[in-house]
């Protein structure tokens, strides 16, 4: 059960977040509203994922070992 799997990882905030992918708060923020960052909501506040941001940043990566990866 891969849900299984994901709640044995802790979920971080956004500042954790931000700094794991070097920009700052208000760029995360951006990138959740208009490039679709995936964020898992609690009450108010946004939470994230290792995974899901290593994901993200895979599946929104350009150049040449990106196209390799694809199978381009």
């Amino acid at each position: 059960m891969p849900e299984l799997q994901l709640l044995a990882e802790p979920l971080l905030d956004a500042n954790e977040a931000a700094r794991l992918i070097k920009v700052p708060r208000s760029t995360l923020y951006e990138l959740v509203r208009s490039r679709g960052l995936p964020h898992v909501k609690v009450g108010r506040a946004l939470r994230f994922t290792r995974a899901d941001l290593a994901i993200w940043i895979a599946d929104n990566s350009y150049g040449r070992g990106t196209m390799r990866r694809r199978g381009k």
